[in-house]
């Protein structure tokens, strides 16, 4: 897709469910990834506004042809678990086709058989 890969993830400093910068961080490291992971930072839970300014600011530097954003999501096996399902990927997709010149490309990845919900 391109030269440069980035990763993205939000985090509100008080949410103490999702771990702090810091864990999130850790965890992505011991993974090894091979790939710079950014942490934004929302100081009102939101998770499109910290990713659309970000995606700005990097258009803004005038030094990609092209900007494409992938959105990773479970695609559950049943309708009723993907309607219960939180539905992030579709927010997110709207917010930045709504705001930004990115091309979004939605990776719908099956959960493995031996997770339960």
């Amino acid at each position: 897709m391109g030269d440069e890969v980035r990763a993205l993830t939000v985090v509100h400093p008080e949410d103490s469910e999702a771990g702090s910068a810091d864990t999130v961080r850790r965890a992505w490291n011991a993974w090894r990834p091979d790939v710079p992971l950014v942490v934004l930072h929302s100081h009102t839970r939101s998770l499109t506004r910290p990713i659309v300014d970000y995606l700005r600011a990097v258009a803004a530097e005038n030094r990609h042809d092209r900007i494409v954003v992938l959105i990773p999501e479970m695609h559950l096996p049943k309708p009723w678990q993907r309607l219960l399902q939180n539905q992030r990927g579709a927010v997110l997709d709207r917010a930045i086709r709504r705001d930004t010149d990115a091309v979004i490309c939605r990776l719908r990845l099956p959960i493995p058989l031996h997770h339960t919900l």
